[in-house]
Parts: C-alpha cells; structure tokens; sequence
C-alpha cells in the first residue's frame, strides 16, 4: 500500500507544472507598461522595440480572454519559416535580439510576462530567424523556461532533456512566436 501512495504521489509531482516564480527584488525587464494591447487583443505592440507581436503562439487561438490550446506544435526551423511566410501580412519569425527582448529576467518558468503572453508554456524552445554563424546547420533559439538562448540543429523539432535524480525525462517542443514590424 505505501508503494501505491508513494507512486501516485512521485507522478502527481512529476507531471505537475511549476508555476511562474519572479523575484520581486529584481526589476522587471518586461514591465506591463512597456506594452500595448492592440484593438484585436491578438496582438501585442512594444512600445520598446516598435514590433507587433502576436500574442498566442502557433497552435494557440486567442479566445478573447486567453490563449487556448497548446502551442506544443513542434516546428523544424526551415517549417517555422515556411509557417510564417504562409501567414503573410508580414509576419516572420524574429531574429534572435528580437526575441531575447521578450525575455523577463525577473521570472522563470517562464521567463516572459505572462500577463499579456499568457498562454507561453513554461517549458517551450521557440525559433529565431538567425542562423549560428559558427554552424550554418543551426539556428538560435530562447527557451523562456530559463530565458536563456541557445543553439539547436535546424532539422530538429523537438530537445529532450535526461532525466536527473529529482526530474524525470522530458520532451520540450521547438515553437514559433511571429512578430512583424509596425
């Protein structure tokens, strides 16, 4: 019996998901302030850097209050490109310094605000458009689990991470967030 609860109680905590941790002796680098809503709510503009955001990621439907679905759509590289281009209206995948400037370094998992880009799981690698200049087989990416970026081969659609003494293995799909400029 103490095995059985034992178990239950290691899966429950395994599959559970951390919510967003911020250090409030940190000033934000993503304050609310530092954006607007556009009309349609879809979108984000940052009065910052001057670039729309589409507020959910691919996969996800804004709802009018939040961002439905997952955006656990896994993308190579090359088909975030392709998915962008297909949208049209300007939208592209952003380059890396257009990216890492969602990123809030006052939270983790993730490290994003998530009182407008609510629906960005805690634990998604999402594309930029650049490619590594040491590697042209690889592109950089954000992971806001950490809100630090990385490079990761461009045929890959997913990372999976090993499993550790006190977390078991994971698969952490690689996402789109498009922007367009203003």
């Amino acid at each position: 019996m103490k095995v059985i609860i034992c178990s239950l109680i290691f899966l429950g905590i395994a599959n559970a998901h951390a919510a967003q941790v911020c250090n409030s002796k940190i000033t934000k680098s993503a304050p609310d302030s530092r954006y607007q809503l556009e009309p349609n709510n879809k979108e984000i503009k940052d009065n910052t850097t001057n670039l729309i955001w589409q507020r959910c990621a691919l996969g996800q439907t804004w709802t009018g209050a939040v961002c439905t679905n997952t955006a656990n759509i896994s993308y190579s590289w090359t088909s975030a490109l392709q998915q962008a281009k297909n949208i049209g209206d300007g939208w592209r995948l952003p380059n890396i310094k257009e990216l890492k400037s969602l990123i809030e370094n006052a939270c983790y998992n993730p490290a994003i605000n998530l009182n407008l880009f609510d629906g960005t799981p805690e634990d998604a690698i999402y594309w930029s458009s650049s490619t590594n200049i040491d590697d042209a087989t690889t592109a950089w990416t954000v992971n806001f689990a950490d809100g630090i970026a990385r490079v990761k081969k461009k045929n890959e659609t997913y990372t999976e991470e090993p499993s550790t003494a006190s977390t078991p293995s994971r698969i952490i799909p690689h996402t789109v967030r498009l922007v367009k400029n203003q």
